[in-house]
């Protein structure tokens, strides 16, 4: 026998380690008075006296290991050597040392990742869970902890004597396959207590850059796996489970997924134009597509006007549309509930009150087949819309314009850091943007989560353009819309935070980015930001205009002008910017240009902010 100071497994209780976390899971489980603790693998037995403090518990530990078995003998403990394998060997050997005695509850510590076949102590587990009604602990080391995966970024894989590299190690897990493994047998979760950690026993060498807290390399990285979820910090899974059916969702996950997975918010009060929504979807050239329908906040009546408008379209369409309640909330809340049910490869939104043509989906299909993972942006035109009241019906919409072509058919990755060019229904996002990289829709705010959602994606993403033009944004005129719901300052305090947002946050930017912003640069210093008379401005140039004027020194400094002309009975119709009709931006141009209090202001500009007549 070797000594026992040489024994690796030599580790000890204490209440923030696992040892301590599988303790406190147990008495939260209200923990009987009486019957046997069964650790299975139980090496030096950290636990042994703990469990036995708990009430009239016998402890029973078994290993593979005859010296951490003796060990626990040599204490006045119950333990037993024996190597883990097939379920029937090990049930037979189980029941001959239980005999007639009542399991009370069943620990497997950092025992799955050693042994040769995981799958068959866990049915074992579920064989003893069953027949006792004994709850299950088990604990198992994070592979991905951000530790490791940062290290192997860098083709680090340091191997050592113990600890989340165990050079013993013949199983890894993570959360998703540990549960995976126990639902299939028919352990499922009633608990946790992780054991989190900071900085692991792999956080070294500290020179590694993706490890140094301090490089911008490491906190990009960072960054990107806190969205992916809560487990970057994990050491130990430390979980509860009862046995209950089995539920094997390994098989055939990926059949009969669609490409594109559609989500339409709708509150209701636009049933005509939901149904040409389903009229659009009807007449797709590629019909490889869900629709999830996100019911807003329904009442009874309105939920009944959205499922009748849905269940009157034809059967093969009402076959792929889902109605999905969401209550409480803002507007980004649909858009998180629908993009996490979301089973498309893509995902893009299409409110109740848009339209698209017949090649919307088979254009962003096309584009996938070349591009797959970018997000995927097709044309859309504005057209202005008023509401009106038919003989066929009360309440419905007309168009009042023509197809204007606000939005460039190029993705804009600087320009999108100022302004949105894209609204949602031309653009398609791949579901792994959401569901592996942990982007979600921000629900503290209540306007312009779209752009604030697509700002962030695009430069994880890219973006793939295409000239083709597929789609319409209807721009009320009249009648409600965001633009009526919410005032100018929501807008403007919503705009100011999501800025502030990116901009306290690594950007990456695609190729052609860094020439794009010396020239910028140089327009600045070179030329002021003026227009030339032979290349009129075009709209988003016009808005771009109107907010550096509505941010300049000359503006702030001649506000108490205008509060003395407010006072005086006098008024500035100031329009939101960003959703101001092109008209609108050209009035306030000029009258500012106009203004007195410009004039006044004149001495403190070097030309940056003039116009040439």
């Amino acid at each position: 026998m070797k000594n026992s100071d040489n024994y690796v497994y030599k580790f000890e209780y204490a209440h923030d380690n696992v040892y301590g976390h599988v303790i406190s899971l147990i008495q939260n489980m209200n923990f009987p008075e009486a019957g046997l603790h069964l650790d299975i693998g139980c090496g030096w037995g950290a636990i042994s006296n703990k469990v036995q403090e708990l009430g009239e518990i016998k402890y029973i530990g078994i290993d593979a290991s005859e010296e951490a078995v003796n060990h626990l003998i040599e204490t006045g403990k119950e333990a037993h050597c024996y190597k883990l394998g097939k379920f029937e060997e090990n049930i037979k050997f189980l029941e001959s040392i239980i005999l007639d005695r009542k399991i009370a509850s069943i620990s497997i510590i950092d025992i799955l990742e050693h042994v040769l076949e995981p799958e068959e102590l866990i049915k074992t587990a579920v064989e003893l869970s069953k027949k006792h009604s004994a709850p299950v602990v088990i604990s198992v080391p994070n592979f991905t902890h951000d530790d490791v995966v940062l290290k192997l970024l860098c083709n680090r894989f340091d191997e050592t004597d113990s600890g989340l590299l165990d050079k013993t190690h013949i199983n890894i897990f993570n959360e998703e396959k540990l549960l995976t493994i126990c639902k299939k047998h028919g352990l499922y979760q009633i608990g946790e207590n992780d054991v989190i950690m900071e900085k692991s026993d792999q956080h070294f060498p500290n020179e590694l850059l993706t490890l140094a807290g301090g490089s911008s390399l490491s906190q990009v990285l960072q960054g990107l796996r806190r969205n992916m979820g809560r487990t970057g910090k994990v050491n130990q899974f430390v979980r509860s489970f009862l046995a209950g059916h089995p539920t094997d969702n390994t098989k055939n996950v990926n059949e009969n997924r669609p490409f594109l997975s559609i989500i339409t918010r709708t509150t209701g009060n636009r049933p005509e134009e939901l149904k040409e929504i389903i009229l659009c979807l009807t007449g797709q050239e590629c019909t490889d597509f869900e629709v999830l329908v996100m019911g807003h906040n329904l009442n009874l009546e309105k939920q009944l006007i959205v499922e009748k408008v849905i269940n009157d379209s034809p059967e093969w369409i009402r076959n792929k549309v889902k109605l999905i309640r969401v209550n409480g909330g803002n507007r980004s809340t649909p858009l998180n509930v629908g993009f996490e049910k979301a089973q498309g490869y893509y995902i893009s939104i299409l409110d109740d009150d848009d339209l698209v043509f017949s090649n919307w989906v088979s254009e962003f299909k096309e584009l996938s087949q070349a591009s797959y993972g970018k997000i995927l942006k097709s044309v859309t035109v504005r057209q202005e819309y008023e509401p009106v009241q038919t003989t066929y019906s009360p309440k419905t919409s007309r168009a009042v314009s023509s197809f204007l072509k606000d939005y460039p058919s190029e993705y804009d990755f600087l320009t999108m850091l100022h302004h949105n060019q894209c609204p949602g229904l031309c653009l398609a996002f791949p579901r792994s943007i959401y569901h592996d990289f942990g982007l979600r829709f921000d629900e503290n705010i209540n306007t312009i989560e779209d752009w604030d959602f697509i700002v962030r994606a695009s430069f994880l993403c890219g973006v793939e353009s295409s000239n083709a033009m597929t789609s319409i944004y209807r721009w009320w005129k009249k009648g409600e819309s965001s633009q009526s719901l919410h005032k100018q300052e929501e807008w403007q305090e919503n705009y100011k935070y999501v800025q502030s947002k990116v901009n306290s946050q690594y950007i990456l930017l695609p190729p052609g980015s860094a020439k794009k912003i010396s020239d910028l640069i140089d327009s600045v210093y070179n030329r002021g930001y003026t227009h030339s008379s032979e290349s009129p401005p075009t709209y988003s140039q016009k808005r771009e205009v109107a907010h550096r004027l509505l941010t300049s020194n000359s503006w702030s400094i001649t506000k108490p002008l205008r509060a003395l002309k407010h006072l005086l009975g006098g008024d500035t119709n100031i329009p939101n910017i960003f959703t101001a009709s092109e008209d609108q931006l050209n009035e306030l141009i000029t009258n500012i240009y106009n203004s007195r209090s410009w004039r006044l202001t004149k001495f403190l500009r070097r030309d940056t902010y003039s116009r040439r007549e």
